[in-house]
């Protein structure tokens, strides 16, 4: 079938996305833009909760250096209050940017599903008769669905995984640049296989959005045309024909699931080895007077904390690949 109609019903899951990324996210933004204040709040407070965050590391180690060490336990008086401070901050800051996050989050998708519907009602008749309803259908409900949970929750953990990443490689370097360059080593490899695994998921999921597609409008089909199936007595082929197509989607949904699964232990054991070597190369520099014990503190936690959001990180690139995979 030739016409572009036809195209979309039955060769969806064949055909590739040929808008960059920079185009679609102008295009969302387009959307988010009505809800600047909130989205200028909510990326405000994302930046402040990842400062707090990475300030009480380092209070750490100015309770092990100066207060705990020199056995001057009067400093709690003034350190306690500060890190108390900080940890609530810290917490006002996250619940303010969830919230401001996921009222944009939610009138964006409702403004998108409006639109979509909007154009539903205008486009040409030959669209619906060559096309599948259930694939129609899955636009506005499906896919609407993946820039949501994006919107709500990815883009959110890419701003503030990013900043406390570059937040805790400029505070370690400023630390001790010698101990630093030996706990990024790891990095460029964990970041080459994020990559890698980054590619692989953005076709599985354009995979899972297409075949689930499939399946809605297969079921839309046996629910509309139930009369015309019991009267010709073909429920166990109509059945059969569903079980075909959620096969279909159960393989593509396990196949991103696969590729999503392995994120996590990439990263981990990625995460295991940068701590041997901070604990290694630190405990000789301690031991040599290099630096203090609380300084190898501080380092032990700042690896944890751009571990952490870079394990986030390739997570919420997941969801990115998901909502863009259309």
């Amino acid at each position: 079938m030739s016409s572009p109609f036809g195209v979309f019903s039955r060769y969806e899951e064949y055909r590739k996305r040929t808008v960059p990324d920079r185009i679609l996210m102008r295009r969302i933004y387009g959307y988010a833009k009505t809800y600047r204040r909130n989205l200028a709040i909510g990326v405000g407070a994302i930046f402040l909760s990842a400062l707090t965050g990475l300030l009480s590391p380092y209070l750490h180690k100015v309770a092990i250096d100066q207060i705990i060490q020199p056995r001057n336990l009067s400093g709690f008086i003034w350190w306690i209050p500060l890190f108390v401070f900080v940890t609530l901050s810290n917490y006002l800051f996250q619940y303010v940017q969830i919230f401001q996050m996921r009222i944009v989050g939610e009138n964006v998708v409702a403004k998108l599903r409006d639109e979509m519907v909007s154009r539903l009602q205008v486009i040409s008749l030959r669209y619906f008769s060559e096309g599948e309803i259930g694939r129609i259908m899955s636009r506005p409900i499906n896919d609407a669905n993946s820039v949501r949970i994006f919107l709500r929750m990815g883009l959110t953990s890419i701003i503030i995984d990013t900043a406390s990443i570059i937040g805790s490689l400029i505070i370690i370097f400023v630390l001790n640049v010698k101990l630093a360059l030996q706990a990024v080593a790891i990095l460029p490899f964990a970041f080459c296989s994020a990559l890698l695994l980054g590619r692989l998921s953005r076709s599985a999921h354009r995979k899972v959005l297409s075949s689930t597609g499939g399946l809605t409008s297969k079921i839309q089909e046996n629910l509309s045309g139930m009369k015309v199936i019991k009267s010709f007595v073909q429920e166990e082929k109509a059945a059969k024909e569903l079980d075909k197509v959620q096969d279909g989607n159960v393989k593509a949904n396990l196949r991103a699931i696969r590729i999503s699964a392995s994120y996590m232990p990439v990263v981990q054991y990625m995460r295991v080895i940068g701590t041997i070597l901070i604990l290694w190369f630190g405990s000789l520099m301690v031991l040599s007077g290099e630096i203090t014990i609380g300084t190898l503190v501080a380092f032990t936690e700042y690896q944890f904390l751009y571990f952490m959001p870079l394990m986030d990180l390739v997570m919420a690139f997941d969801q990115y690949q998901s909502a863009m995979a259309d």
